[in-house]
């Protein structure tokens, strides 16, 4: 183990086999990317709150090759702990030692008092492949995409709101969210809970009204840069233009493609917004560039029966 880590921030993110968008969500919103066991070694944590798949931040505290050498360097580390409860993460099973009695050795050491019911202070022991690490909890994901899992509309194509969490992630600086095709409104839910300008724009009249009754259902509707209108996604106006397109494609979905469409679909989007992320069932790079957008990464998703989401994250030339 290398040196000097203490005070190194860490987040332990969600493991799903054969999910890109779970490191890509790391990367944007922490500046690191989860290894096998869910362990991201970050540059920041203050965004925590708002992750889809990173559940918990972490401060290092104490590090150590063995478990008998990480309890002697916890006994010389000075901090505050108490009313203190003590967690192990190990999912590959390296420590070879029950979870509780790793709590216990470590609790015996800290001269404060546990509280296992009603912590102040909560601690992760971390079993990594080049050993062990003391940390301090920081923070957590507030998983407010749970909320919208009872939304009142929703259709046989609507993506999973902690998907949508995530793609919105993927631009984490983006101040309001433009979402095109937006179905039964899943991006634009997302958007609004984290206080984002969001607008979704649907040329079906059905699909603009579940998103305005599921946006009035949580009390989104009552914000002032939150906005839905029935339009054509081809010849969208620039009074909805917004700082990223987060859009899922009509690709795949129960209706006939057409490319023409989405190809005057993207080109309006590269109009509209600097930055995007555009959800198809394709790789469809090539006619991003072709219709104006920089492709900066192709992240793919595996669903059930081998069906697999590309998500394309852009700027525009």
């Amino acid at each position: 183990m290398s040196g000097g880590e203490r005070d190194a921030e860490l987040a332990i993110c969600a493991r799903v086999a054969r999910h890109g968008l779970i490191g890509a969500e790391s990367a944007a919103l922490f500046g690191g990317v989860p290894d096998i066991d869910g362990v991201a070694r970050v540059a920041r944590t203050g965004r925590i709150e708002r992750a889809a798949f990173a559940q918990t931040s972490l401060r290092v505290i104490a590090e150590a090759g063995a478990l008998d050498e990480l309890v002697a360097s916890v006994a010389a580390c000075s901090f505050e702990a108490d009313r203190f409860r003590i967690d192990v993460h190990d999912p590959s099973d390296r420590l070879g030692v029950d979870s509780t009695d790793v709590a216990i050795r470590l609790a015996d050491v800290i001269e404060f008092g546990p509280d296992l019911r009603d912590p102040q202070h909560r601690f992760v022991v971390i079993a990594a492949a080049d050993g062990l690490r003391f940390c301090e909890v920081t923070g957590r994901s507030d998983a407010g995409y749970r909320r919208h899992e009872s939304k009142p509309w929703t259709t046989s194509s609507s993506l999973e709101p902690r998907f949508c969490r995530g793609l919105v992630n993927l631009v984490p600086d983006a101040a309001s969210v433009l979402a095109p095709c937006c179905g039964a409104g899943s991006i634009v839910l997302e958007a609004a809970s984290l206080g984002l300008g969001a607008s979704g724009v649907d040329d079906k009249a059905a699909m603009a009204g579940m998103t305005r009754e599921n946006l009035a259902h949580f009390g989104y509707d009552a914000l002032d840069d939150v906005r839905v209108e029935r339009a054509d996604s081809r010849t969208l106006t620039s009074d909805v233009a917004a700082d990223a397109v987060v859009t899922d494609l009509p690709y795949g979905h129960a209706i006939e493609r057409d490319d023409d469409s989405v190809r005057a679909i993207l080109e309006r989007c590269g109009e509209l917004a600097p930055q995007g992320v555009f959800v198809a069932q394709h790789d469809i790079s090539e006619l991003l560039a072709e219709t104006g957008h920089v492709v900066s990464a192709v992240h793919t998703v595996v669903k059930r029966r081998g069906f697999t989401r590309h998500i394309h994250v852009t700027t525009t030339r």
